[in-house]
């Protein structure tokens, strides 16, 4: 057996016995390290080089802003405007779900922080207004997805960190796309309420309207601050993600004292926490990846690919299943670390755009995040809805269809998604 189908091989055998990821990684590098001879100190010094990285720091202060988001009552702000802007529509309550996910994307840039944050405040909401759990919980993971389309994202600066690619023409890539995922799901939300006949809510007064708007205008302004700041050079995504924290700590601790300065080190201890399961991984994964580039195994994936298909799109469906199979057991951070290298093969070897192609794996990515038995978000969602995730699955099927019709369309469709880069950031995009 080649080393390279070893690596796999006891990878996956090692997945299939539970082994958490990170480890059966780093075993499974271990195991071929030995068996070739290499020196065994190449694996600290390989994680060493994965983590070495000014970009992935980025990732920390994200996860941050989104705790803070969430421990400073701020989503309750957020979850206020949604309300006076769709709730009065039938399934008003559903479009709050939607929206106001779509509208904490552009804050955190985490998925799983969008189902904790909102899922939490709008699951036994919908339930308590006669919506079936399984809807609220399809609905609610569903709509978390988004949090790593619509910029700024996480799992794109990890893509843009490590293919080279830049991190502010992905963001600007992911916006109309994001977008047309909530734009379904808010379609199907509201062909559902017709359907069981559920309600909508009471139409906001103008006082109501400018109350909401007033009290979450300025923790609006993240992602116009986020996003801005990075498109126009001001700073880069780790500085970003710095200037959202400050910003956010600002608001909740000074201008609407919803939370009181002793709670912090809680909260950079959550934070921390949760950063650490990502950042094993992501240290685990770059021995996986180097090792798959010293066989050169992109190259024989290529090869291969090359006498296939020489078509674009083909060449961008093939990646869009190899992620939907990755992301359904494995996070997003090691997946695009691990295959980074055959991505790129690929891409060069057809003649795709690199910007077009990280999208697809970026989107791919963020639907594993709704697939069990790995997804994140669909876990976490049905535990707050209480609910067993057997039970939600044909209501996940829907949800699956949208989002995939959505890739689909951009991967036959790509000036969806570059027109934003194009007209903003040509100098990037090519």
């Amino acid at each position: 057996m080649s080393p390279v189908s070893l690596l796999f091989v006891s990878f996956f055998a090692m997945i299939v016995l539970r082994v958490p990821v990170a480890y059966a990684l780093t075993l499974a590098s271990l195991i071929i390290i030995l068996q070739e001879g290499l020196r065994p100190d190449l694996v600290v010094q390989q994680m060493f080089q994965g983590l070495n990285s000014f970009t992935l720091l980025a990732v920390p202060f994200f996860l941050l802003a989104g705790q803070l988001l969430n421990n400073g009552m701020i989503t309750d702000r957020l979850m206020r405007v949604a309300q006076v802007m769709v709730g009065w529509v039938r399934g008003g309550l559903g479009h709050v779900n939607v929206t106001v996910s779509m509208i904490f994307a552009g804050m955190s840039g985490s998925s799983t922080a969008d189902t904790a944050g909102v899922g939490s405040v709008i699951i036994p909401a919908m339930v308590a207004r006669g919506y079936s759990r399984t809807f609220t919980v399809a609905l609610t993971a569903a709509s978390s997805t988004m949090g790593s389309i619509i910029p700024p994202s996480i799992i794109m600066v990890i893509y843009g960190a490590q293919g080279g690619v830049s991190i502010g023409a992905l963001f600007l890539a992911g916006a109309i796309p994001g977008m047309l995922v909530g734009v379904l799901q808010l379609a199907y939300s509201y062909y559902y309420a017709r359907l069981n006949d559920l309600p909508a809510e009471p139409r906001a007064t103008r006082g109501e309207f400018a109350t909401a708007w007033k009290e979450g205008f300025l923790p609006l302004l993240v992602p116009v601050i986020i996003i801005g700041g990075v498109l126009t050079g001001k700073f880069t995504a780790t500085e970003a993600g710095m200037v959202a924290v400050v910003y956010v700590m600002v608001l909740m601790f000074v201008l609407y004292r919803s939370a009181k300065l002793r709670a912090l080190p809680t909260i950079l201890s959550e934070a921390a926490v949760l950063y650490s399961q990502p950042l094993l991984a992501v240290a685990a994964a770059t021995v996986f990846g180097w090792l798959l580039a010293f066989y050169q195994a992109p190259d024989m994936i290529a090869d291969i690919a090359s006498g296939m298909t020489g078509s674009v799109p083909l060449t961008l469906i093939g990646i869009m299943f190899v992620f939907i199979v990755v992301g359904t057991f494995m996070d997003a951070i090691p997946a695009i670390i691990i295959f980074m290298p055959i991505v790129t093969k690929l891409v060069e070897t057809s003649g795709a755009n690199p910007i077009h192609a990280g999208l697809i794996v970026v989107m791919t990515l963020a639907l594993g995040l709704a697939t069990p038995p790995y997804g994140l978000c669909l876990l976490l969602a049905a535990a707050i809805g209480k609910v067993p995730v057997v039970r939600v699955m044909p209501q996940m099927l829907v949800f699956y269809a949208l989002f995939l019709a959505v890739v689909l369309l951009i991967i036959f469709v790509p000036g969806i998604a570059l027109f934003l880069p194009r007209l903003i950031m040509p100098q990037f995009v090519g």
